[in-house]
């Protein structure tokens, strides 16, 4: 874990250095910055629950080409409106039965992750999954949240989405010059020749049925911030049948994960200590903030997803409520939440990774 830490660490450093405003990618982290910007300015007005929500769909919506900002978007808005229908339609049964509840998730969270690497449409899978949860987790802070979650996600999810798909429409490149994706093997064969993957969406499954026991036992802020630990632990990379590549994978990613949410929480609340409280500079420092993220994500150094955490997380930190935070204590809450979930998934994952001893013994 050291040495990946220490390698991400010198790969980010060069990638600071390497800034360029002018040339397409600087071209690029520009209209994922404007359309955040764009997304905040939208949930504020209409005053939706979670703006934050908006802004990082904004940010994870906006591709390089306006064909495959379209084609993310639609995926990412059908995913979380189908999985929130779910959670909404599971919900009376599972909320006086917390051994149901967390079947609920070990199976909702199973079918996304197999799904991801199974699908063509795996995105949508991915977010079906992970919306169904955060639903349903919410009815263990308020029993009576169900409906609002459902419907304030989706809300936000399609404004910062259409936000994406708006900048992208009238700024990005139309040609898609992406090489052809791999044909996904579908859902056939999934005890054969697939068996690795269902095995690996099995654990992550295993893995967020556990994080509300250790949310509890810990006594983490809130169980609002259980929906990015549970994002975390399905966002996991693509399945081998080899166990020890598949073990070094989830280490590096869980190294890339922890080392993001530093960075961008940190970098946040040393934004919120300088006391942004005038709307105008506090929106110029979180699109700052943005488009750093998004050059550290689309970095060809193998460090795309320190950008992409960090991002999430700053934006987290930065947007709090109906505008310029007036205390950086939620901030430190938020950051507090979101690191001490983060531990709780990579012991889960090594945990439940069979070891590099275990796969040569088979």
């Amino acid at each position: 874990m050291s040495g990946a830490a220490t390698r991400a660490i010198s790969a980010l450093r060069r990638e600071l250095l390497e800034i360029d405003l002018a040339g397409p990618r600087g071209h690029h982290c520009s209209r994922v910055a404007l359309a955040v910007t764009l997304a905040v300015i939208v949930a504020l007005v209409l005053r939706v629950d979670a703006p934050w929500w908006a802004a990082i769909s904004a940010f994870v919506s906006t591709q390089v080409t306006a064909p495959s900002s379209l084609r993310r978007g639609a995926l990412r808005i059908v995913g979380t409106a189908i999985g929130a229908a779910a959670g909404l339609l599971l919900s009376p049964w599972l909320i006086e039965d917390q051994v149901a509840l967390s079947l609920a998730l070990f199976i909702a969270s199973s079918i996304g992750v197999l799904g991801l690497q199974v699908s063509r449409h795996g995105y949508a899978w991915l977010l079906g999954a992970v919306t169904a949860d955060m639903v349903l987790l919410a009815t263990l802070d308020d029993p009576t949240s169900a409906l609002s979650v459902a419907c304030n996600r989706t809300a936000e999810v399609t404004i910062g989405t259409l936000a994406a798909i708006l900048v992208s429409h009238l700024l990005s490149p139309r040609e898609d010059h992406a090489p052809p994706r791999a044909r996904a093997p579908g859902w056939s064969d999934l005890l054969g020749a697939q068996w690795a993957s269902t095995q690996h969406a099995m654990r992550a499954g295993l893995g967020v049925m556990l994080v509300p026991l250790a949310w509890s036992w810990l006594q983490l802020p809130s169980f609002s911030q259980a929906a990015i630990t549970v994002a975390a632990v399905m966002a996991v990379p693509a399945i081998s049948d080899d166990d020890a590549a598949n073990r070094e994978k989830i280490a590096a990613r869980g190294t890339h994960r922890i080392l993001g949410c530093l960075i961008g929480g940190l970098a946040g609340l040393a934004v919120l200590i300088a006391s942004f409280e005038n709307f105008l500079p506090w929106l110029a420092a979180l699109a700052i903030g943005v488009w750093v993220g998004a050059h550290v994500q689309a970095s060809a150094r193998d460090i795309g997803y320190v950008g992409t955490q960090g991002a999430v997380v700053f934006i987290m930190t930065m947007v709090q409520g109906s505008g310029p935070p007036s205390s950086i204590i939620p901030g430190i809450e938020r950051l507090a939440g979101i690191t001490g979930g983060l531990l709780i998934v990579e012991i889960v994952a090594i945990l439940l990774t069979p070891s590099a001893r275990n796969a040569e013994t088979r």
